[in-house]
């Protein structure tokens, strides 16, 4: 196979369903050349042609797409109480998924073992063997080079931390599982992949997407790629210091964001005033009990506690005055935020979108569009299952070994 034919596969993932014409356009080929590779590309059935619903009057065109049977992919997003997995066709189409609790140990052969059975129970579930997948990528809410593939810390996860770092995750799940490639990720890079394919983001080629969790991350969309600097780990907008004065975060900084604004910040900081003050509030009574959530204090922000409201509000103001800056720099049209303090009502995207117009140029402040996201708990393990068919179909080497193939194998 020549690099022709690596170039329209390739072409035809990132950009499909398109035309011939337009495939034509994009790839630089002549009519001719693109039209005997799509039809071997057809015979293979690699490739299928289906009449477009928006053709013109009288010959309707016809549109270019993978066949979503020629291969599945697994994605797993690995968090601090649960982790997910979901197994995906070629076009990103989720067709099973696994919701398990995660076992925050450092012990490496559990860790491996845990992600070795999660992997499988997806497959079975989806009817599929390990060893028949294109690639699998392994989202972790940590700090991840993506050029060497290996977890450079976890500060949110102290307890298990030692067990990842430095960790040859695609190594071991090669001999474990016999699938390559592998890749690990940030899960904050994966929601914003799966944002840009099925969320808030859809089609759009530059934003910046805030994942709010017990960990704070973000992916940056630039020209439609995911931007991730020369180490692989841009954009960690958790670690900014927000207040020098502030609570030491296990990155070795005071004041991070993530120790101010991630769910755990929140409940400390709501807890700590319920604790020094008689103060009136609906959250004192599960406090006591010991069983104040985040649910529980979403749900009096919106009763209109004052305590609530206050602690959503500063979290809102602390993220507003992160993303200002990143506005600063980025110049963006479009921030989405994520995770679980993104369905904190409106109080959080009110102070978040206040804090911009405060402290962002207002050249910026008055283009930009902050909008919030729920795609649910899959969110994270599906972006990664579209990370690993992003890394498969933009790499010649694997796209050959597909060529080479041919056929479908589910």
């Amino acid at each position: 196979m020549d690099s022709s034919t690596v170039s329209i596969l390739s072409t035809i993932y990132r950009f499909q369903p398109l035309t011939r014409r337009a495939l034509c356009d994009r790839v630089g080929l002549s009519a001719n050349r693109v039209a005997a590779v799509v039809s071997r590309l057809i015979e293979q059935r690699l490739v299928i042609e289906e009449t477009s619903p928006d053709g013109a009057p009288g010959r309707p065109a016809a549109a270019l797409s993978l066949n979503p049977d020629i291969g599945r992919v697994v994605g797993l997003d690995i968090g601090d109480g649960h982790s997910r997995a979901v197994l995906s066709d070629a076009v990103g189409h989720v067709l099973a998924a696994v919701v398990q609790p995660t076992q925050a140990v450092p012990d490496r052969a559990i860790i491996l073992e845990d992600i070795v059975g999660l992997v499988k129970t997806v497959c079975q579930q989806g009817q599929t063997q390990p060893e028949q997948l294109l690639a699998l990528c392994v989202g972790v809410q940590g700090i991840v080079d993506t050029r060497a593939e290996i977890v450079l810390d976890w500060p949110n996860m102290p307890a298990w931390v030692d067990g990842w770092k430095g960790l040859d995750l695609p190594g071991e799940l090669n001999r474990r599982l016999d699938v390559e490639p592998v890749w690990v990720d940030d899960t904050a890079r994966a929601v914003a992949m799966a944002a840009q394919r099925f969320g808030a983001a859809q089609g759009k080629t530059d934003f910046l997407y805030l994942f709010l969790g017990n960990g704070i991350g973000s992916g940056i969309f630039v020209n439609g790629r995911l931007y991730t600097g020369s180490r692989g780990i841009a954009g960690e907008v958790g670690h900014i210091t927000v207040d020098e004065q502030g609570p030491w975060c296990s990155c070795g900084n005071r004041g991070c964001l993530e120790v101010m604004a991630s769910t755990s910040a929140v409940l400390r900081r709501a807890g700590e005033r319920l604790a020094g003050t008689s103060l009136m509030s609906t959250l004192r009574q599960p406090y006591e009990r010991n069983a104040l959530t985040l649910a529980a204090l979403i749900e009096a922000a919106r009763a209109r506690d004052k305590l609530a409201f206050q602690i959503l509000d500063e979290t809102g103001t602390y993220v507003g005055g992160v993303l200002a800056t990143a506005l600063n720099v980025l110049g963006l049209e479009l921030v989405v935020l994520g995770g679980p303090l993104a369905q904190g009502d409106e109080i959080i995207l009110d102070a978040v979108r206040r804090q911009v117009n405060l402290r962002a140029l207002q050249h910026i402040s008055k283009q930009v569009h902050i909008v919030c996201d729920d795609q649910g708990e899959l969110a994270g393990a599906h972006g990664a299952a579209l990370l690993a068919l992003d890394g498969f179909f933009g790499s010649e080497r694997y796209l050959l070994r597909l060529l080479d193939r041919g056929g479908s194998r589910p």
